[in-house]
């Protein structure tokens, strides 16, 4: 279960706010993320949590889904401090997944994925050429 301070509930809800102000619509967890320095996933799951608890409205579309403020008043009942047990955890996962994308960007910009692909066609291509050259086996038995 995730646990949010009220200040960071109100940080999200007044994010809302001003990117509802600013783009004239209601905005999307990568643009409160974006705003809030924050990554993408850490948005998206404390904006399910305050929806679990009403304060929030998830509106999804075929496309995108909005985040709109219902009962703001609702987070002033929420701790002020609260432990960094989610946050943690989700830095760390943000850190790998950031990693494992870097690695994967070096392998394809380094050529070394193209090399690999080219070894294995040229030994497809030996393989080939050994298949032709020799004789099948004789399906009776009959050498």
């Amino acid at each position: 279960m995730i646990k949010m301070t009220r200040d960071e509930a109100q940080l999200l809800l007044a994010g809302i706010r001003v990117l509802n102000h600013l783009n004239g619509r209601s905005p999307t967890p990568e643009d409160l993320a974006e705003l809030l320095q924050q990554s993408a996933s850490s948005v998206r799951l404390q904006l399910a949590f305050l929806d679990d608890l009403g304060i929030v409205s998830l509106v999804k579309s075929a496309y995108e889904t909005h985040a709109e403020i219902r009962d703001h008043l609702a987070v002033e009942e929420f701790p002020e401090e609260g432990g960094p047990e989610i946050s943690q955890d989700l830095l760390e996962f943000d850190r790998r997944k950031s990693e494992e994308a870097e690695k994967m960007s070096k392998l394809f910009e380094s050529g070394e994925h193209q090399e690999k692909q080219q070894r294995k066609m040229d030994q497809m291509g030996e393989d080939l050429k050994d298949f032709k050259k020799r004789k099948p086996a004789n399906p009776f038995g009959d050498d």
